[in-house]
């Protein structure tokens, strides 16, 4: 995984402006990058810092989407009234416990090392100072950035709350120094920020599905689309459905986004590998909407449906190919009769 990290340092007054034009505008666009595995941005209100990092699948990745990345860093730096610095880097290290929360807090931890001790460094982050964070009850991620040509190196951790990491500041002090002991690198910086969101995947399929539900259940259908390969995707589902492209698209989500507006698909278990995954899952709605099938409409009836379900994933180059959906079509029915007050005999 390759890293872009944008620090834009300007007036603290606009940086509210700033972060509403990063999440509208620029987020959106860098997702939909080939290779994107998401966007973190964290500010430091006071200061007027805001640091944005892009997540790549390769730095081939990273680096074919540095034109398309342009302008909006720019418009960004601009509406801040001030400047911007980006760095590049690789991310050897990797951990994540839960997907931190706006408002949780990070503490960014600046090293340099020489470039040949960057391996020794990268050692002792993973089999030193990560499992005595990863002790820490409040920690959501930690992270190594290295730069192997400059030495240069991040690391990054994040915990539940700015209270938690106030709370951790002495702990983590020692586990620092016990680190560099091991090592010639040197701390350059400490700094500390508030997140205000992050999409990022930490690789592999699984993390692709969670996204792909998180983005259902958040029905922000843009995010969700660029997921997939919208050419070569086919979707397959019990009872014979078989359709591909963006057709296929536009079907699984106004079928049960129209019908059911409030639903909700619950991970139960998800598994994957390089070629796909599989998802557990459990989908609850109130059926408030047209619910719209082969040549049919069924009107609102405002009661709820509850169905499982099981997706198997095809993906290929980080992108969805593929899904096949099943689940116990009988229990659907004989919910969907019980939504109209009929009882099976």
């Amino acid at each position: 995984m390759h890293v872009r990290s944008n620090m834009l340092i300007g007036d603290p007054a606009r940086v509210d402006e700033v972060l509403h034009y990063i999440e509208d505008t620029v987020r959106p666009y860098v997702e939909a990058q080939p290779g994107s595995r998401g966007i973190a941005v964290a500010a430091n209100f006071e200061l007027g810092v805001i640091v944005t990092n892009a997540y790549w699948d390769s730095a081939d990745a990273m680096t074919a989407s540095e034109h398309a990345v342009q302008t909006g860093r720019k418009e960004a730096a601009e509406l801040l009234h001030g400047m911007v610095t980006v760095d590049h880097y690789e991310a050897p290290v990797f951990l994540r416990h839960r997907r931190p929360g706006r408002g949780a807090g990070l503490r960014v931890t600046t090293i340099e090392s020489d470039p040949a001790d960057l391996d020794v460094l990268v050692d002792v982050f993973r089999d030193t100072a990560l499992p005595r964070l990863a002790r820490i009850p409040s920690l959501c991620s930690a992270q190594l950035l290295i730069d192997r040509a400059s030495g240069h190196c991040q690391a990054i951790v994040a915990y539940d709350s700015a209270s938690d990491l106030a709370a951790t500041r002495a702990n983590v002090a020692r586990i620092r120094s016990d680190s560099m002991a091991r090592t010639h690198a040197t701390v350059r910086s400490v700094q500390e920020y508030t997140v205000i969101f992050t999409s990022v995947r930490e690789g592999g399929t699984t993390s692709l599905i969670e996204r792909e539900t998180e983005l259902w259940n958040a029905h922000d259908r843009e995010q969700w689309t660029s997921l997939f390969d919208q050419q070569a995707f086919e979707l397959r589902a019990t009872g014979g459905i078989r359709v591909a492209g963006r057709d296929a698209l536009d079907l699984l989500w106004y079928t049960c986004q129209d019908a059911f507006p409030d639903n909700h698909v619950e991970n139960l278990a998800c598994y994957g590998d390089d070629h796909g995954g599989v998802l557990e899952g459990r989908f609850t709605g109130t059926h408030t909407g047209p619910l719209r099938t082969r040549g049919d409409e069924i009107p609102a009836t405002g009661k709820s449906l509850e169905v499982g379900f099981c997706g198997v994933y095809r993906v290929q180059e980080g992108k969805i190919i593929g899904a096949s959906l099943y689940f116990d079509r009988l229990d659907a029915l004989d919910q969907m009769d019980r939504l109209y007050g009929i009882t099976p005999a």
